[in-house]
C-alpha cells in the first residue's frame, strides 16, 4: 500500500488513507495504486521495489525497499511554492579526505535556497580499481554525508561507482560480491528510477555500459523498455528533466578526445566503434520523450561546466555540471549549478563556485 502519512511517523494510523494513482515499480514492471492505495507486483526478482513520489509528497523511511510479501510506502505531505530551487552537483568523488568538501557543497546549495540536490554520478572517489575494503570505505564516506544532508539527495550512477571491473588493479573477481554495478545498487538503490517534484518529472538514468574491464556510454535495453512503461503513466506535456552521468551531448569532450588519442578513446563493442565518454544511443530517448516537455538533460563526467542550448526545432538543453571535487590537475572551476523552477519552467541555472577558479580557467 501507498498511504498518506499525516504525522510522518512511518506507520499507518487510523484515518490515514491510501493514495490512488501512485506509481510503484521494481525496475521492470510499472503499476499504479488503486482507489484504496493498494498495488500488486508479481514475481519480483529485482533487489528493490520503489515508489515514484508525487510532486507534493516525500517518502518516509525511504523511497525504495527490499522486496517482501508486503511493501508499504508512507508518503508525507511536502508541498512546494510555485517557485522553488534545486541543485545539480556532480563528481564529488567522495572518500574520507574529500567528504568535507561534499558536505560543504550541500550546505552551500541549501543556503542558496535549494530544497533538492541531484548528484549525477561518480559519488565515490573510485571503485573501478579499488579492492573491496577500499570501495566499501568510500561508499560509507559518501553515505555518511548524504544521510546528514540538509536537503533531499537523489543520486545517479557514475562510471567510478562501478566496482572492481578494472581487474588489473582491483584484484577483484567477476563473481565477487558487489562486482560491477551490484555494490552501487546495494548501497544507493535502483540504478534507474523516476520521481516528481513540483510540476517536474525527473527521470534518473543509468548511462554506464560495461565491456569487460572498460566502461562506455550506453542506455541498456531493459532500461529503455522500463522508460516506455514508466512514461505511460506521465501525462503528455509534462516537463521532464533527465539525469545521467555520461553525457548525452557534449562539446567540451573534444579536448579530452585529442588528449587521449585514438587508441584509448575508441572502443569496438558489438562491431560498432564508440567514443566511451558520450552515450552512444542517446537518440533512443528522443522518440520516447517526444510527447513531453523534455527541456533539460543534466549530466556530469567531464568535470567541465557546460550549457548547450536547445538546437533549432527542439526544446532540450544539455547541461553538464562541473566537479565538486578539486583535483590537482584540474583547470576547470569546481562547483555546481542551482536551478529555479517556476511552475513547469526550469531556468538556465546559476553556477556556484566552490573556490576561485585556477588561473586561465573559464566556463
Amino acid at each position: 500500500m501507498v498511504f498518506a502519512d499525516a504525522n510522518a511517523d512511518g506507520r499507518r494510523d487510523a484515518g490515514e488513507a491510501g493514495l490512488a494513482g501512485v506509481v510503484v515499480s521494481d525496475g521492470t514492471s510499472v503499476v499504479t495504486t488503486d482507489g484504496a492505495g493498494e498495488y500488486t507486483l508479481a514475481e519480483v526478482a529485482a533487489p528493490h521495489v520503489f515508489v515514484v513520489t508525487p510532486g507534493d509528497r516525500r517518502a518516509v523511511g525511504g523511497w525504495y525497499k527490499a522486496p517482501a510479501a508486503r511493501v508499504d510506502f508512507p508518503l508525507a505531505s511536502a508541498p512546494l511554492p510555485t517557485r522553488w530551487r534545486f541543485a545539480h552537483l556532480s563528481d564529488p568523488h567522495v572518500e574520507a579526505a574529500t567528504a568535507p568538501r561534499f558536505r560543504s557543497a550541500l550546505e552551500r546549495a541549501r543556503d542558496g535556497g535549494a530544497v533538492l540536490a541531484i548528484v549525477s554520478g561518480d559519488l565515490v572517489f573510485d571503485a573501478l580499481r579499488a579492492d573491496a575494503g577500499t570501495a566499501l570505505a568510500r561508499y560509507a564516506a559518501y553515505d555518511g554525508v548524504a544521510a546528514a544532508s540538509p536537503l533531499e539527495v537523489r543520486p545517479a550512477l557514475g562510471n567510478h561507482d562501478v566496482f572492481g571491473i578494472d581487474r588489473r588493479w582491483s584484484r577483484v573477481a567477476a563473481g565477487d560480491r558487489g562486482y560491477g554495478k551490484a555494490l552501487y545498487v546495494e548501497k544507493e538503490g535502483p540504478r534507474y528510477f523516476a520521481f516528481n517534484r513540483g510540476q517536474v518529472h525527473f527521470l534518473v538514468l543509468d548511462t554506464i555500459g560495461v565491456n569487460d574491464t572498460r566502461y562506455y556510454g550506453l542506455l541498456d535495453d531493459a532500461q529503455l523498455e522500463w522508460i516506455d512503461r514508466e512514461l505511460s503513466h506521465v501525462p503528455a506535456g509534462t516537463t521532464v528533466v533527465t539525469v545521467g552521468h555520461i553525457p548525452l551531448r557534449s562539446g567540451s569532450l573534444a579536448l579530452s578526445y585529442a588528449a587521449e588519442g585514438l587508441a584509448r578513446s575508441l572502443l569496438n563493442i558489438g562491431g560498432r566503434t564508440s567514443y566511451p565518454h558520450v552515450v552512444r544511443n542517446a537518440d533512443a530517448l528522443v522518440p520516447r520523450l517526444k510527447a513531453y516537455r523534455w527541456t533539460l538533460a543534466l549530466q556530469g563526467h567531464t568535470h567541465v561546466a557546460e550549457r548547450l542550448p536547445a538546437a533549432d526545432g527542439t526544446s532540450t538543453r544539455y547541461h553538464t555540471a562541473p566537479a565538486v571535487v578539486r583535483l590537482p590537475q584540474a583547470r576547470s572551476p569546481s562547483g555546481f549549478f542551482v536551478y529555479q523552477v517556476d511552475g513547469p519552467e526550469v531556468d538556465d541555472g546559476e553556477l556556484v563556485l566552490l573556490d576561485p577558479p585556477p588561473q586561465g580557467a573559464g566556463e
